[in-house]
């Protein structure tokens, strides 16, 4: 399982937010890059970058951001925040991610998430976020009235290869997993699906890496390291051995 620490950018800044609710902005670094340069230090594999302004209004506002962090480094990038056209999701891809991450658009324009299938492959991911199992979107900040498991389920028709399921309920508040929806999810995806939401400890990685027989393949960590409850390497152990040693 593959752990994927968090840059959020919020008007050029690394910040964290909890439960999806923009009033709790915070910031966490002194710019995107060095939040990147301490990940990349620590060992990461991946980094996982929202441009928040991007998901709340449709228009990504932080690509530079992406680019130059994407330039310095050769670690891999998983980005989105205000993908809902084609044009910017080859703009994300052009600023270096190595995997675009659609959301809203999933439910608002289900052909482009087909188009993107076809043009990106394995370079693709949906994020499906969620409040008492309800779709999220643009940004966290309307409920539809589509169950996550059902939107699953249309994804895994289109050929989407991989999901990000975050419970926002729980997002950035560290109070632990949400490992019934998970599974939930999981089982009717049925591909790869990585976890967001709630992390507080080494213990919670290592229960996530216990689901590998539901396609869990990765967790996106935030808040915890920034926080300092503990390290990327120690994450990056816990989730590959799925064990917790003293």
């Amino acid at each position: 399982m593959i752990v994927y620490p968090a840059i959020d950018i919020y008007q050029g800044r690394a910040v964290r937010m909890t439960r999806g609710d923009f009033a709790t902005v915070e910031e966490v670094a002194a710019s995107p890059l060095e939040a990147a340069k301490r990940l990349v230090a620590e060992g990461a594999e991946w980094l996982h970058i929202v441009d928040l302004d991007g998901s709340r209004t449709g228009k990504p506002e932080n690509l530079d951001a992406i680019r130059t962090i994407a330039n310095r480094f050769t670690v891999r990038i998983q980005a989105g925040g205000g993908i809902r056209d084609f044009d910017t999701a080859e703009a994300f891809a052009e600023a270096g991610a190595s995997r675009i991450v659609v959301g809203t658009a999933a439910i608002q324009d289900p052909e482009l998430i087909g188009r993107l299938v076809d043009r990106h492959a394995d370079g693709l991911a949906v994020s499906v976020d969620a409040r008492s199992g309800m779709v999220t979107t643009t940004g966290w900040t309307e409920t539809t009235g589509v169950r996550a498991v059902d939107l699953m389920q249309r994804l895994a028709v289109t050929g989407v290869p991989t999901v990000i399921y975050t419970n926002v309920s729980i997002d950035g508040t560290l109070q632990g997993l949400d490992l019934a929806s998970t599974e939930a999810v999981a089982r009717a995806f049925g591909g790869d699906v990585i976890y967001s939401g709630g992390v507080g400890s080494l213990e919670d990685i290592a229960r996530l890496a216990k689901l590998r027989h539901r396609g869990l393949r990765g967790v996106i960590v935030g808040r915890a390291l920034y926080l300092g409850r503990f390290t990327l390497r120690d994450a990056i152990r816990v989730a590959k051995d799925g064990t917790v040693t003293p």
